[in-house]
């Protein structure tokens, strides 16, 4: 069954987005375009930000989509590298986040509130997770295959099931607000690709797209 056999074709959202946004000022940024987007396809939908589920309102839902009896859950990333450039006559200057190996274990936590959502959240048809970034360090193998944060690595081709805790003895400094170790039911194979390339220095974007239900 395909996405738009489902109600949402999430893909044609990315491309309807890209075409216009090849990058965003900040995460609030990306997350307030991907819904005016699914909004301008999807006239009929209702939409909500930071939604708190009933079950558990303290966490909330990047982006809630309901269409007709049915919602789809979606959570957004996006993690940079330091970047300064003009597009369509707009200024961005994009910070520089660090502590790439706590971006991993988030993005894989993504996943695991989107599983949960499926369980609990009512009319729940498909959830999805949705990271974009310039940072090759995400979509790149681990030059050390034994690093402490191996276990969350998202590079291109990796296999994110069952679970997955910190390797070594990172300090408790270091890894603070996300000592857990997570738990996915699902298997998921991370795929990475091309979402915009400004043709300078740290200018290329690729997402990851990850189905959940």
């Amino acid at each position: 069954m395909t996405d738009s056999e489902t109600g949402l074709d999430i893909r044609s959202i990315i491309d309807g987005l890209r075409r216009k946004r090849p990058l965003f000022h900040s995460e609030a940024d990306f997350q307030f375009a991907f819904a005016w987007e699914i909004q301008r396809l999807y006239t009929y939908a209702n939409i909500r930000l930071e939604y708190p589920p009933v079950y558990e309102p303290n966490k909330y839902i990047d982006i809630l989509v309901r269409i007709d009896s049915h919602c789809y859950p979606i959570e957004l990333k996006y993690k940079t590298k330091k970047l300064s450039v003009m597009s369509d006559g707009e200024p961005y200057h994009l910070k520089n986040h660090e502590a790439q190996d706590l971006g991993a274990y988030d993005f894989v936590k993504d996943i695991c509130r989107v599983e949960l959502f499926a369980d609990k959240l009512e009319g729940f048809m498909k959830g999805y997770t949705i990271w974009l970034t310039n940072d090759p360090y995400y979509w790149n193998v681990p030059i050390n295959p034994n690093a402490g944060y191996a276990p969350f690595s998202v590079h291109n081709g990796a296999i994110k099931t069952g679970t997955m805790g910190w390797g070594g003895n990172p300090g408790t400094g270091t890894i603070r607000g996300r000592e857990k170790e997570l738990f996915l039911h699902g298997e998921y194979k991370i795929e990475w690709e091309n979402y915009s390339d400004l043709d300078i220095r740290q200018g290329v974007f690729k997402y990851a797209l990850n189905c959940i239900g």
